[in-house]
C-alpha cells in the first residue's frame, strides 16, 4: 500500500529517500505558492546563533527569497523531526521559526507558504502550529494530486471556538463548519478539560460557565488545550547575519550513502545552483567533471535564461589567470558575475586559492587585498573605482559584492583538495557515464550552432550522434565530437561518398 503524503514525511527521512522528499516538498510548494521553487541536491551543515544543525536549503529562482528546513543531526535512520526554519524574504537576514518540541514536514510546510507570501515583514513572536491529522495534505506517492492545505491561525481558532460555545444551544457541527478539524480538537479539548462548564443536551450543549469562566480558560486554559491537541509553539524572530555553512565528516557520509544522481538530474541541479548563486542564494558554485560533457553549455544556457550575456550581465574569462590577472578581473567586474572557464593553472596557485577563498566567504560584502606593491597599485580612497580602470590601476584593497562560478575539468578531490570551497560555495561533482552522455546529445543536438554557412536537419543530426555512439574514437563521449561531428557532417555533405563521410565522423569525430 502507497504511503500518502503525510505519513511519507511525518517519518524520518532516510539518506536514500531525501532526494524523493525534497521533490514532494518542492511540487507542494510550487502549487500553493504558485511559482518555480527548485531544492539544492545536497544537505548542508550550518552553525550560527540559534546553534548548529543540518539543513535542507529551496529558494525561488525568480527573486531573493528561500527557506531551510533545520534538523538537529542525521541519524542512522535519517532526518529526523525538524527543530527550525529559516526564510529569507528578499534579504540577507533571516526569519528565525524555533519550535519548541521536533516537528514533521507536514506541520510546518503551510507555514513556510505563509512566511514566503508575506510582504514586508511578518508577524513577529509566538504562533501555534495546528496538529496533525487536521486537514491534511492527500497526496499518495503515485498521484501528485495536491489540497488546497491552508495553516490555520491557532489563536485565533481558539478564541473563535470559545466564543461559539456561548451561544444557546450551539451544536458541535457550528464548531466544525466554522473552523473545521482544528476547531474539532480545540472543542473536545475544552469538553474534556471542562466537563462542568459544557454540558451535552441532545444533539447540542449548553455552556454552564460565566464570563469569569470565560476569563480563565482565555487567560490560563490555552497552553493546556493547545498541549493536549498537539498544537507545535513556533516562535518567529528575526535572526542574526552571523552564519557559517561547514561540512564534517557525517554530511561527506550522509552524501556517500545518497542513491547516485543519474547525469540528467546532475545538469538539472546544475542549472539550479547557478540559478540560487546568480539570485543571492550564495556566492559562488564551482563545477567538477571532465571536459565536454556540458557543463559550459548548461551553465552558459542558464544565464541566458535569467536575461544575462557576456559582457551584459556577467564577464566570461577563459585560459590561464594568475593571481594578478583574478584581482584585476574581481576589481574590473565587481558586482556581477564572473565565469571562469578552462582556468584550472589558477588552482594551482596558492595566491590565487587564497583570492578564491576570500572572493567567495559567507556574507554579501567581502574584503579583498593585494598586499604586493607596484606602480599600478593605488590606495582605495585616492581615486574613484571608474578612474582606477579607465588608468588601469587597481587598489590595495576594495569590498567585493559580485558572483564567481568557476567551471573546471579537475576531478573533485583536486578541485577542493583541503574541503575550503565546499565550506563556502556551492560545489558539483558532474559524472555522466559515456551512454547518459550519448543520450544527452540526442535531446541537444538540435540546438547546437554550426559554422556559418553550414545546416543540417534534425534527422541529419541524429544520424551524426549514432555514428559517434558506435564509433571507433577512443575518447571518453564528450561534447565537443558532438560539434565536430555535426560539423563535419555539414562540411562534407554531398562532396563526399555517403559511406566515407561516415567512416571518418566514426573515426575522427
Amino acid at each position: 500500500m502507497l504511503k500518502t503524503y503525510s505519513q511519507f514525511l511525518a517519518e524520518a527521512i532516510g539518506p536514500a529517500a531525501l532526494p524523493k522528499a525534497l521533490l514532494l516538498i518542492t511540487k507542494y510548494l510550487q502549487k500553493q505558492l504558485k511559482t518555480d521553487l527548485a531544492a539544492l541536491p545536497e544537505p548542508e551543515e550550518y552553525h550560527n546563533s540559534f546553534g548548529k544543525g543540518y539543513g535542507a536549503r529551496f529558494f525561488i529562482p525568480r527573486g531573493n527569497r528561500s527557506f531551510r528546513l533545520n534538523w538537529s543531526a542525521p541519524s542512522k535512520m535519517g532526518m529526523v523531526g525538524l527543530k527550525s526554519v529559516d526564510v529569507w524574504l528578499d534579504s540577507e537576514i533571516p526569519f528565525h521559526v524555533e519550535f519548541d518540541v521536533e516537528v514533521s514536514l507536514v506541520k510546518t510546510l503551510p507555514l513556510i507558504v505563509d512566511l514566503l507570501k508575506t510582504k514586508g515583514t511578518p508577524k513577529l513572536g509566538v504562533t501555534h502550529l495546528p496538529p496533525e491529522g487536521v486537514d491534511p495534505l492527500n497526496e499518495s506517492l503515485d498521484s501528485i494530486m495536491f489540497c488546497e492545505a491552508a495553516n490555520p491561525d491557532m489563536d485565533e481558532v481558539f478564541y473563535g471556538v470559545l466564543g461559539i460555545i456561548q451561544e444557546p444551544n450551539f451544536k458541535k457541527g457550528d464548531v466544525w463548519a466554522s473552523y473545521k478539524g482544528a476547531g474539532g480538537k480545540v472543542f473536545d479539548a475544552i469538553a474534556k478539560t471542562y466537563p462542568e462548564l459544557l454540558v451535552k443536551s441532545g444533539t447540542s450543549y449548553v455552556w454552564k460557565g460565566s464570563k469569569s469562566d470565560v476569563a480563565k480558560i482565555g487567560a490560563k486554559g490555552k497552553e493546556e488545550i493547545f498541549n493536549q491537541i498537539g498544537a507545535t509553539k513556533a516562535i518567529i524572530s528575526k535572526a542574526t547575519g552571523n552564519e557559517t555553512i561547514a561540512s564534517n565528516p557525517a554530511t561527506d557520509k550522509l552524501e556517500k550513502n545518497m542513491e547516485k544522481l543519474s547525469y540528467e538530474k546532475q545538469i538539472v541541479d546544475l542549472e539550479r545552483l547557478v540559478t540560487a548563486t546568480v539570485t543571492g542564494a550564495s556566492n559562488a558554485v564551482f563545477v567538477a567533471g571532465r571536459g565536454g560533457i556540458g557543463k559550459s553549455y548548461t551553465v552558459e544556457k542558464t544565464l541566458a535564461s535569467l536575461g544575462l550575456t557576456d559582457g551584459k550581465g556577467y564577464f566570461k574569462n577563459t585560459g590561464t589567470a594568475s593571481a594578478a590577472g583574478i584581482y584585476s578581473l574581481l576589481f574590473k567586474h565587481n558586482g556581477s558575475v564572473i565565469l571562469f572557464d578552462d582556468c584550472d593553472d589558477a588552482l594551482k596557485d596558492q595566491e590565487a586559492r587564497n583570492l578564491f577563498k576570500s572572493a567567495t566567504e559567507i556574507g554579501k560584502v567581502r574584503k579583498l587585498v593585494w598586499n604586493k606593491m607596484g606602480k599600478n597599485i593605488v590606495e582605495p580612497d585616492e581615486m574613484e573605482p571608474d578612474e582606477m580602470i579607465a588608468q588601469d590601476l587597481l587598489p590595495r584593497y576594495f569590498v567585493f559584492t559580485g558572483k564567481i562560478i568557476f567551471i573546471s575539468n579537475l576531478p573533485m578531490d583536486k578541485l577542493d583538495p583541503d574541503g575550503a570551497i565546499r565550506t563556502r560555495a556551492y560545489l558539483i561533482d558532474i559524472d555522466p557515464t559515456d551512454k547518459e552522455v550519448y543520450d544527452f546529445m540526442e535531446k541537444i543536438c538540435g540546438n547546437i550552432k554550426l559554422q556559418e554557412g553550414l545546416e543540417l536537419s534534425l534527422a541529419e543530426r541524429l544520424h551524426v550522434v549514432d555514428l559517434i555512439r558506435n564509433g571507433n574514437s577512443k575518447q571518453t563521449a564528450n561534447l565537443r565530437a558532438l560539434e565536430r561531428g555535426l560539423n563535419m557532417a555539414a562540411a562534407f555533405k554531398g562532396k563526399i561518398d555517403d559511406a566515407d563521410l561516415q567512416r571518418m565522423i566514426r573515426t575522427y569525430a
